[in-house]
């Protein structure tokens, strides 16, 4: 099975939602850089965002762990994109270092992996995920989208009729 890469976006808004702990139940080992743990964890404390105790307390069970990239120049040569942060830069080498999947929600860093030929997903993926192996019910689905989208999670009409579509 493919290692799931973690970006910032699907930790915190599974926090924000109160469904982060089910990625346990999912059997891929699943990994985060040092710049993502940094800004959802470090600067997240700092925010007061009670989700970061929930990803601080996955981290220190080892369900999700923290991994460097190996090839720096592979991030540098990522990075040198303005529009890609760091963290995406991260993600995206380490998914292609394990032959992993990149769990990204920024357009223009899903845009990156698909040029660079990396499996890529984001939290919608992991919700439908829940779903499907009967962690979260339809209801809860539902009502865990609409509670990201009130908490700053962003997608077209579109894609929000594309999601619900998927879910019924």
């Amino acid at each position: 099975m493919k290692p799931l890469i973690f970006d910032v976006t699907p930790l915190i808004y599974l926090g924000k939602i109160n469904v982060l702990e089910k990625i346990t139940h999912f059997p891929e080992e699943k990994f985060t850089p040092e710049s993502v743990y940094e800004e959802v964890v470090v600067e997240g404390k700092n925010s007061g965002n009670p989700g970061v105790f929930l990803i601080e307390k996955l981290l220190e069970a080892g369900i999700l762990k923290i991994k460097m990239p190996a090839d720096d120049r592979y991030v540098n040569y990522l990075n040198e994109n303005p529009r890609i942060h760091r963290g995406d830069a991260e993600v995206i080498a380490l998914a292609s270092e394990l032959d992993g999947i990149s769990l990204l929600d920024d357009e223009e860093a899903r845009g990156m992996a698909e040029i660079e030929g990396i499996e890529h997903h984001g939290t919608i993926y992991l919700l439908l995920r829940m779903l499907k192996i009967e962690l979260l019910t339809k209801e809860e689905t539902i009502d865990g989208l609409d509670e990201m989208l009130r908490r700053g999670w962003r997608c077209s009409t579109e894609l929000y009729a594309e999601i619900l579509h998927a879910i019924k």
